[in-house]
């Protein structure tokens, strides 16, 4: 019942941002953060629907005894700190030692490009993982006893799917600080938030505590506010609903974003969804 209420609650909502574009024509500057403001409203309430319908997550995201961050390694903190929710085998011994070490592989094996320190985009998590680098890779003694994929999105519904169900973590940027989203909790009286890790914490167990809402508008990429800005002041004169569409589907199979997609879902290799659009679209 779980799946079929998140792909009910996904056909809903690409019906309603039809309605929205039909009825807009088109997105300027001067009404994109009106349009934002109602189908971000919209979709919190299509994930709030989903989850009702779904009933309480099979899976208990508990509170890990995750690992601080040393330097500027928060997202690759963070995607070990995620791998750890998801109970990998190499991290249960030696821990911050291994994870430490781990951090340092990924930074010595991605680009630094135009990033601080040792700082890493969650496309250059993409392209680590893809290459297939943890398999021949040993920590302290310790291999990986799973594969990972990451899946850039900007779905709110996707991503409390992937929570709901156990599969997915997602790994958040913002402010040039990324995060962990490693759970859902839907409360009895209705009250829906996700767990949410800073991995500047001290080595341990904790969370924050973070709404919907806040997800989607904080944390979630945005398409519609970036296309009037890459398409110029004019660009959107000429669009029709359907091609405007076009474009944010053109965005949502993208899976080589770099730094203007600062959300990503991490899977073990063996639950992670198929590539929709290749590498390097």
């Amino acid at each position: 019942m779980g799946a079929e209420a998140f792909a009910e609650r996904r056909v809903w909502f690409e019906d309603y941002l039809r309605s929205v574009a039909n009825e807009e024509r088109t997105i300027r500057d001067d009404n994109v953060d009106v349009i934002e403001q109602v189908v971000m409203e919209a979709e919190v309430d299509a994930a709030r629907a989903a989850l009702k319908a779904a009933g309480p997550p099979p899976f208990d995201p508990g509170s890990p005894r995750f690992v601080r961050q040393q330097g500027t390694t928060c997202m690759s903190t963070s995607l070990a700190n995620g791998m750890i929710s998801l109970g990998e085998t190499c991290f249960a011994e030696d821990t911050e030692k291994r994870v430490h070490l781990f951090t340092d592989d990924v930074v010595e094996n991605t680009s630094s490009f135009q990033k601080p320190g040792e700082y890493r985009s969650v496309d250059d998590l993409f392209k680590y993982l893809e290459s297939g680098r943890l398999r021949q890779l040993e920590l302290a003694g310790g291999r990986f006893g799973d594969d990972y994929r990451v899946r850039l999105t900007n779905s709110l519904l996707d991503v409390v799917e992937a929570l709901w169900s156990g599969t997915g973590r997602l790994l958040v940027q913002r402010a040039a600080h990324a995060y962990l989203v490693f759970g859902v909790d839907v409360e009895r009286g209705g009250e829906i938030g996700v767990r949410v890790r800073d991995p500047f914490e001290a080595t341990g167990p904790g969370y924050a505590r973070l709404g919907l809402e806040a997800l989607r508008e904080n944390f979630l990429w945005s398409p519609l506010k970036k296309i009037p800005r890459l398409m110029g002041p004019h660009g959107f004169n000429q669009l029709t609903a359907e091609e405007l569409l076009g474009h944010l589907e053109r965005y949502e199979s993208m899976e080589n974003l770099g730094v203007e997609c600062p959300s990503a879902l991490l899977f073990r290799a063996a639950d992670a969804p198929p590539l929709r659009g290749g590498e390097d679209e």
